[in-house]
């Protein structure tokens, strides 16, 4: 394409649209020289023949426009070599000088994939969107936020799955760019959203960027904590089996030893309850001896270590606290959760049955008004167990916790029977 000097401007532009002509014709060509020959050409006459003869912009983007559509095309070809080829041109043909500054390439290139195109050309035009985007990032490239994040959640929905995995990959590449600004493009981040695979690919990408746990990273410390837990679950059992067995010998020796001296006479055997000190023929500064001070049991068993047994395992006047593990008198249970409670401040009162309830389900609880009403302190006793009103008074908690037809919910009953039996 050598032409003389002093050639006018209209001729240099014919002879350059007419190559550029021939240039498309043989960027069609099946042959695979001809195909490779219109490369060598059209670069020529981009990076040589108009910067030599001072041509406009104009020119350049002429020979872009006239080709490109058929280069885009030809990545699509059902031959391997030929597709690589073009790509690779068209990626090398995007940072030329001449015509980088006309952002012209990556306007085509962030246009939605055609439903009926071919596998191959999606491919393409997704790979080539991805390694331009690096090559020339988004600032005064052709490429913006908003065109290439649109392109790629509409290739999510791809029917081809590397087409899909590539948009994956240029959403995350965006994110760690600019962050929150691209979130706007995206569904919120909750568990409906997270039943699509690529979503859920997607956020915990983020998450990983951010230097925040994945959902999997946050089960897996979960199911350690919890195995931790039951692992000092077991050691507490452990220890306490131990010391049950320890109190069974001692206890079994004091029966073997006094077995002549101790008779029925001195216990209350039908109700297992303290008898006065002066019926037992006990002295008053040795009564609270093996004596459960909150429901009257009197055992030789309870020591200082089988006392805390009993009172953590079987005394039906005490129940540990779910939120702090304290164990508390069922009486003052809800005093207990609404004003000593490690967690305290996660529980209101129900003005209608006096009651400690979650202040996240308060409203609810109040709204759909199913609660048992309280009655006035003076005329009942509430029970923060079965939510039953009962008899006033200090005796009257006795006969609810303690007595066969009273709380049906204290599981303290239970494991005191289990535990009589063993």
């Amino acid at each position: 394409m050598e032409m003389p000097v002093g050639t006018p401007k209209e001729d240099l532009k014919n002879t350059l649209r007419a190559s550029v002509f021939l240039v498309r014709r043989a960027i069609k060509d099946i042959v695979t020289s001809v195909f490779q020959a219109s490369l060598k050409l059209l670069k020529m006459i981009i990076t040589q023949y108009i910067p030599k003869h001072k041509l406009s912009k104009l020119e350049i983007a002429h020979c872009v426009e006239r080709t490109i559509p058929v280069l885009l095309t030809r990545t699509g070809d059902s031959s391997a070599r030929l597709r690589v080829t073009a790509a690779n041109f068209i990626q090398e043909m995007a940072l030329f000088k001449e015509v980088k500054s006309l952002q012209i390439i990556p306007s085509y290139l962030v246009q939605p994939l055609k439903a009926n195109s071919s596998v191959h050309l999606a491919m393409s035009q997704m790979g080539l969107l991805a390694r331009l985007l690096k090559d020339l990032g988004t600032g005064s490239s052709g490429f913006t936020i908003d065109n290439v994040m649109k392109f790629s959640v509409s290739a999510l929905e791809h029917r081809v799955y590397e087409v899909r995995e590539t948009a994956v990959r240029i959403i995350l590449d965006m994110y760690r760019q600019h962050q929150a600004s691209i979130l706007e493009y995206l569904p919120p981040d909750d568990s409906n959203t997270r039943r699509n695979i690529l979503y859920k690919t997607i956020f915990e990408g983020f998450a990983k960027i951010d230097g925040r746990a994945t959902d999997a990273e946050m089960r897996a410390r979960r199911k350690a904590a919890t195995e931790e837990a039951e692992k000092q679950k077991k050691e507490e059992i452990k220890a306490l089996q131990g010391q049950l067995a320890a109190l069974k010998e001692i206890q079994a020796e004091v029966q073997e030893k006094e077995s002549d001296a101790v008779k029925p006479k001195n216990q209350d055997i039908q109700g297992g309850k303290a008898a006065p000190a002066e019926a037992l023929g006990i002295p008053d500064e040795h009564y609270l001896d093996n004596l459960c001070i909150f429901c009257g049991e009197r055992s030789e068993s309870f020591t200082e270590e089988g006392l805390d047994l009993h009172y953590w395992k079987h005394c039906l006047m005490l129940t540990r606290c779910d939120h702090c593990k304290q164990v508390v008198e069922i009486s003052s249970l809800t005093e207990h959760l609404l004003t000593e409670c490690d967690k305290k401040d996660g529980f209101g009162k129900c003005y209608r049955c006096s009651e400690a309830v979650f202040k996240e389900e308060l409203p609810r609880h109040i709204k759909h008004k199913d609660c048992n009403p309280a009655k006035p302190e003076k005329l009942a006793n509430r029970c923060p167990l079965c939510h039953e009103n009962f008899s006033p008074g200090e005796e009257a908690w006795k006969a609810h916790l303690m007595g066969p037809a009273g709380c049906t919910m204290n599981l303290s009953k239970s494991s005191s029977r289990t535990y009589a039996k063993r």
